[in-house]
């Protein structure tokens, strides 16, 4: 099989290892033990089961990294709670600064992370797939000017219906399981731990000169913003 490049795969590895161990670490001292790990298993959990199904029976894509369990990085998983522990500490400091009563803002959380982390994967996507992470089974319409290593061009929308699903479906499952007024704003680091994958992609943008791709995410690096300002 054609797969990336060996090297790149344990640097994403690590890389994805280190900051999930420091996103749980700083979800315990906010959110506490019990708390951290039902995020921690809805956060790997429900992503791996759309990722074996994108992978599997749909066949929709094909990840070039390793190491895979049933076609799915460890990476990319450890990658996803990352992504959905930020986009809700994002979300969290952002509707706290809204004049919204508390029980509008927790109802606001599950949609509001979903567009956080949406946004980031608008310009995260097409440097994966020009740098040859993975590749889609057909043209999306999409970041068509960006060819992945299998000659399709594009990402497919359903790849973004996909990421607004499984990170709304995982912050309402864990409010619901968590309770109410479970606020975790006091920690920006799970929404820090975002930044290092953004400026990768800009780093891409810039070399490739596909700066519209940063007008297209703009909304990410809008949100984090809230989330190194002091309240």
């Amino acid at each position: 099989m054609n797969d990336a490049d060996h090297k790149l795969s344990k640097i994403i590895l690590a890389h994805a290892t280190l900051s999930a161990a420091v996103s749980f670490a700083s979800s315990v001292r906010t959110r506490g033990l019990r708390r951290s790990t039902v995020f921690l298993a809805l956060g790997v959990g429900l992503p791996a089961i759309g990722e074996l199904l994108a992978t599997g029976p749909l066949k929709l894509l094909r990840h070039r990294t390793r190491p895979r369990v049933a076609g799915v990085p460890l990476g990319v998983l450890l990658g996803w709670y990352c992504v959905i522990n930020g986009s809700l500490t994002v979300a969290e400091r952002v509707l706290a600064r809204l004049p919204m009563r508390e029980g509008r803002q927790q109802a606001s959380l599950p949609i509001t992370a979903a567009l956080v982390g949406t946004s980031l994967d608008l310009v995260l996507d097409p440097c994966g797939l020009d740098v040859g992470l993975w590749e889609w089974r057909s043209d999306g319409l999409y970041a068509a000017d960006v060819e992945g290593s299998n000659g399709r061009r594009g990402v497919p929308l359903v790849n973004y219906l996909g990421w607004i699903s499984l990170v709304s479906s995982v912050v309402y499952v864990y409010e619901r399981c968590s309770g109410d007024g479970d606020q975790a704003s006091g920690s920006r680091v799970p929404g820090l731990l975002l930044l290092p994958y953004y400026l990768v992609a800009v780093a891409w943008t810039v070399r490739e000169r596909r700066f519209r791709y940063l007008l297209y995410s703009a909304l990410f690096p809008a949100a984090l913003y809230a989330t190194l300002e002091k309240r």
